[in-house]
């Protein structure tokens, strides 16, 4: 039953791209905290502000305008967690991007919940680092080293796997001690699960994954080279990627005379531009003064808790990495109990070189209870999810069935039915 709400109406203009139910105020009943989203607005507009709507207990819903500090930039997801056991839920809000300057770092906020519905900004003073984390998509609350304290594992584009570890309640950046230096990638999505029943949370990672023109690895990173290479104010970005052991830019000798007219007298035809390399593009001085950002691994992936405070890359089937991953939910569909994953993605707004990211239909995971996976077919499965996915969540209804309800960018809700289905 659809429940008409005046204030979300009101709010209209927002485009919403996360959401949370949790109680805000402590009055027992789930409130609901809304991140603003989307590069339709930039500067401090209003229509990016995240939004708080109290639950008056009867499923009604009225904004609370005071809740929140001002969060006016793009966001991407929100997290509840009482990192600091009190016994209020309190939020991670990651920030997607700076409009109209991608590559540099939006402002991502750690808020503590005063126990009436009020949050406080205590990101510089708790957590200074998660300040300018990244171009966060995706976040997780986990007490992966099990001291009883909450830590947070945070990913996005261009960034490792960031571990944050919560040290007299403050958390400090502890990615390479947990093993997961080196982990930059264009990471979609992050959720903990418990995948080799060893009672450790583990990390379901979604990633561009491996069906790309473009190519990564440790050796041979993709880069991209930020600044304002224009001479105009503003900053401009060049991509880059190895080809046959040799670093080019992935545009071409027409869009980057577009983006740098200076280069056209440089490079009168495409034969003069064909070899270029990013060092033969811009001075040195230039190149010095960018800001580089590298991505090493595009592979799909679960980070296995080895117990002792550190993690362990291991790719998911190649079957996985067909598609880029933005949603997956753990859950044992085959009864044998062990944890599957059901995974989905894609992605269509992509430059004509790349072509569209759409060879994902959603794809089921079989578990066998040691951290590794298996794909079924879809014969078997009867997994078929078309469109761009970013979210996924498993209802349970009253009679037993379990339902799987699949969000989609621009295009309608779609549900799922699972059933036990033996080897």
């Amino acid at each position: 039953r659809v429940s008409a709400q005046p204030a979300f109406a009101a709010d209209s203009l927002s485009e919403d791209v996360d959401a949370v139910f949790f109680d805000a105020d402590g009055d027992g009943h789930p409130d609901l905290y809304v991140v603003s989203g989307g590069n339709e607005f930039w500067g401090d507009h209003d229509a990016l502000q995240d939004r708080l709507y109290l639950n008056d207990g009867r499923g009604h819903f009225h904004r609370a305008p005071d809740a929140l500090p001002r969060l006016a930039e793009s966001g991407s997801c929100v997290v509840a967690g009482d990192f600091n056991g009190d016994g209020r839920l309190d939020l991670f809000v990651g920030r997607r991007v700076v409009a109209r300057n991608y590559g540099v770092a939006p402002r991502s906020y750690l808020l503590e919940n005063d126990g009436a519905g009020h949050f406080r900004d205590v990101t510089l003073e708790k957590a200074p680092a998660l300040a300018a984390a990244g171009m966060v998509t995706s976040a997780a609350w986990i007490d992966y080293d099990h001291d009883g304290k909450l830590d947070l594992i945070v990913v996005g584009e261009w960034m490792p796997v960031r571990v944050f570890h919560q040290e007299n309640g403050r958390f400090v950046d502890r990615t390479a001690a947990a093993g997961l230096a080196g982990s930059e990638g264009w990471w979609n999505s992050i959720a903990a699960v418990d995948v080799n029943g060893d009672g450790r949370e583990d990390l379901v990672l979604g990633n561009l994954g491996l069906n790309s023109y473009l190519r990564a690895s440790p050796a041979e990173p993709a880069r991209l080279y930020v600044g304002d290479f224009g001479h105009n104010g503003t900053r401009e970005q060049i991509l880059t990627f190895y080809k046959h052991g040799v670093s080019y830019p992935l545009a071409g000798r027409d869009e980057l005379v577009r983006l740098l007219p200076q280069l056209r007298s440089r490079y009168p035809s495409y034969a003069a531009f064909g070899a270029s390399r990013i060092e033969d593009i811009l001075p040195a001085s230039e190149l010095r003064q960018a800001t580089v950002l590298e991505a090493r691994d595009f592979a799909s992936s679960v980070a296995l808790n080895n117990g002792d405070g550190t993690f362990r890359l291991q790719p998911l089937p190649i079957e996985a990495q067909f598609a880029p991953i933005y949603g997956s939910l753990a859950e044992d569909f085959d009864g044998d109990g062990h944890p599957d994953l059901l995974v989905a993605g894609n992605f269509y707004g992509v430059q004509p070189i790349l072509g569209r990211y759409d060879a994902g239909y959603g794809l089921l995971l079989r578990g066998a209870g040691d951290g590794r996976f298996a794909a079924v077919d879809v014969e078997r499965s009867g997994v078929v999810i078309a469109g761009q996915v970013r979210h996924m969540k498993l209802l349970r209804h009253a009679g037993g069935d379990r339902l799987i309800v699949v969000a989609r960018n621009n295009d309608k809700l779609q549900i799922l039915r699972a059933r036990h289905q033996r080897r």
